[in-house]
């Protein structure tokens, strides 16, 4: 696998859901560095706006928007099908961290969980797939994560939904790779381990810099046997090669990125 940008996806065309930050801005730039134009998509217009100039090559469009409502998902579709002709990658990495015992979560909680996590996840593919069976080609990727094969809490608190919801993308990935395999589409999961982005600071957003500091170096240490958290530079290295030609014959498979974290 390539560390430097190699132009493997020259002139194709990629939609990333939630562009503007974290894993998604680095999935951005490196499918921008390796020739993409994209369809960059977050729920953050100042996410886009900052990152939408900073991208190398051209042809990139931001669209404003929640995946989990399906008219977001047909917007992102057709601004790629509109403005290039066709879609070649689609990347789910739309997600969001929740932490709470089972008996003390609401169905409200539970159902917003489901939608941004899991409903964005197959509004976007049912959109995409539509417009890659006729091209007879496309790569789907969705990001999972550790937890969907793992128990988790963080401050005495379950990651049961967020676990769950992660486990359902997994599988999406898996039952779509095979359904649509003789329609010369590929698709796969990424499932990265403690990965240091902003997620920690949206759902502590008042936790001392400090102590942010303390968890990931927790994570790292306790964690993995690398003895650090993943950065998102290193996920998007792994996304752009399931992307490209490189990986012609992967499909329908799970690609964990967590420093040895599963396997203590």
């Amino acid at each position: 696998m390539n560390a430097e940008p190699t132009q493997r996806l020259a002139g194709r065309v990629a939609i990333v859901t939630g562009a503007g930050s974290g894993i998604g801005e680095a999935t951005a730039r490196r499918l921008a560095l390796e020739g993409a134009h994209l369809v960059a998509n977050d729920l953050s217009g100042e996410y886009l706006d900052a990152l939408m100039p900073t991208l190398a090559g051209d042809g990139h469009v931001p669209v404003v928007g929640d995946v989990s409502v399906e008219a977001t998902a047909e917007e992102l579709v057709r601004t790629a099908s509109e403005r290039h002709r066709r879609l070649d990658v689609l990347i789910n990495n739309v997600g969001n961290l929740f932490f709470k015992d089972i008996t003390d979560t609401t169905v409200e909680e539970w159902d917003r969980l489901m939608a941004v996590n899991l409903r964005g996840t197959f509004l976007c593919s049912k959109h995409a797939l539509r417009v890659m069976v006729r091209q007879r080609s496309g790569v789907i990727i969705n990001l999972a994560s550790i937890s969907a094969f793992v128990g988790q809490e963080m401050g005495g608190q379950s990651s049961f939904a967020y676990n769950v919801t992660k486990a359902g993308v997994r599988q999406l990935a898996t039952s779509l790779a095979t359904r649509y395999a003789s329609d010369g589409i590929r698709v796969n999961a990424v499932c990265p381990g403690p990965t240091r982005t902003k997620q920690v600071r949206h759902f502590l957003p008042e936790l001392p810099e400090a102590d942010e500091d303390a968890i990931w170096e927790s994570a790292g240490v306790d964690g993995t046997p690398r003895g650090r958290v993943g950065r998102p530079e290193e996920i998007a290295s792994v996304i752009a090669f399931l992307a490209s030609d490189e990986a012609a014959n992967v499909t329908g498979a799970a690609w964990v990125v967590d420093g040895g974290y599963t396997a203590r």
